[in-house]
């Protein structure tokens, strides 16, 4: 059996060809079209067409999902299509005070920390957004955090300070910066890693130093090194998540 996995993100979608539990072939396209283009995605995906039995969708952008979806079936027109959230439910236990609320890729990525690492756990997602997620020991999804990613962040920094000029993420060396562009590359990763790194210590205060932590996402990989406490990455969290689901 192969299944087409789709996480429609904030900015980019990821998609994963899986055969059984093993990813063999992955894709990127971006978010942001207004319009589908159903013959880009076949030339994407034309050589899965007629070995895609099942479908699972997980979206934060209810506009882009409409499209995805349209096109999918398309696509695929014998395969199930199945969306996360609406047609399936992530079979975890959700304590927030509006469960509806919680974005659908965030209850999937703390159920599969779960089934692969055990609660309880705090999930670190660097993405448009960077959220953390805390998981009781009963597998219980408690709640989290939410504030900006380091993208848009920088994006922001630059666009509203007029002398500031426009900086790609890159590793660094060194703690001072000094040139412009240097100063708000270390400042950006520096300070994310400092942020990270102080909300572990606050979580591990109160829920136990035995918490364990759990990154993902597409900018994860930027932060690693200056981190003190971010130790696992697993970028196909998500993905595993909605293998089980």
């Amino acid at each position: 059996m192969m299944r087409l996995l789709v996480d429609i993100g904030n900015t980019n979608t990821s998609i994963a060809v899986v055969k059984g539990k093993k990813i063999i072939k992955r894709y990127f396209v971006h978010t942001s079209k207004k319009k589908g283009e159903i013959s880009s995605l076949k030339r994407l995906l034309r050589v899965h067409i007629d070995k895609i039995d099942d479908i699972l969708v997980v979206s934060v952008v209810p506009k882009f999902l409409k499209i995805i979806k349209e096109s999918l079936k398309k696509i695929f027109p014998s395969a199930v299509l199945v969306v996360i959230g609406k047609d399936k439910k992530v079979p975890i236990v959700n304590r927030y005070e509006k469960p509806l609320q919680v974005g659908q890729d965030r209850l999937v990525t703390a159920f599969a920390a779960v089934k692969k690492y055990g609660g309880p756990l705090l999930i670190i997602d660097f993405g448009t957004a960077v959220t953390f997620d805390f998981v009781n020991k009963k597998g219980q999804y408690e709640g989290g955090l939410i504030f900006p990613g380091m993208k848009l962040g920088l994006s922001a920094l630059t666009r509203n300070a007029a002398l500031l000029p426009k900086t790609t993420l890159r590793p660094i060396r060194g703690l001072i910066g000094r040139n412009t562009r240097d100063s708000i590359n270390k400042g950006v990763l520096l300070g994310y890693a400092s942020l990270c790194d102080g909300m572990i210590e606050r979580v591990r205060e109160k829920y136990g130093e035995t918490l364990k932590i759990v990154v993902t996402g597409g900018d994860s990989i930027l932060i690693r090194p200056y981190s003190v406490h971010i130790k696992t990455i697993d970028k196909d969290l998500i993905f595993f998540g909605l293998c089980q689901i």
